[in-house]
């Protein structure tokens, strides 16, 4: 027999658990809020299986804050001057062994191009400002 639960959460708040359940190995929703009422159910103590979900983003959230100063460090211009698939397909090995080198992990080419998308976006108007910046120098130095 299915039961419906309705939960009511910003859509922030959605993303962000959708995240930390994926990040805790569940494949949806439904396996994670049915292993929770089980363990309620049951008596089973949960605050460790929290606790594990918590660590897990905070893990997630520490790789993608690394990836994201990669992606500084070493594609800043390539993302400005073109974009970040490109970025991510030229770099992809050095971004991959400095994540290795840094983290212990290594993020799939999906997460790879999504963290670059994502970046992209969250650093646009400096990506913008370089891409202006450069393209005005180019300009000058034609000039001369």
């Amino acid at each position: 027999m299915r039961k419906h639960i309705y939960i009511n959460l910003t859509e922030p708040e959605n993303q962000t658990l959708e995240q930390l359940i994926r990040s805790a190995g569940y494949p949806s929703r439904t396996d994670y809020f049915t292993a929770l009422a089980k363990t309620t159910i049951y008596g089973i103590d949960i605050s460790s299986r929290i606790q594990k979900i918590r660590q897990l983003s905070t893990a997630k959230t520490r790789r993608e804050e690394t990836f994201f100063a990669l992606l500084t460090e070493l594609a800043f211009p390539v993302i400005a001057m073109k974009n970040a698939a490109t970025a991510i397909n030229i770099l992809r090995d050095e971004l991959r062994d400095e994540m290795y080198a840094r983290t212990g992990t290594v993020p799939t080419p999906a997460e790879m191009q999504h963290l670059a998308r994502l970046y992209e976006t969250l650093f646009l108007p400096e990506l913008t400002a370089y891409r202006q910046q450069t393209e005005t120098r180019r300009y000058l130095e034609e000039k001369e």
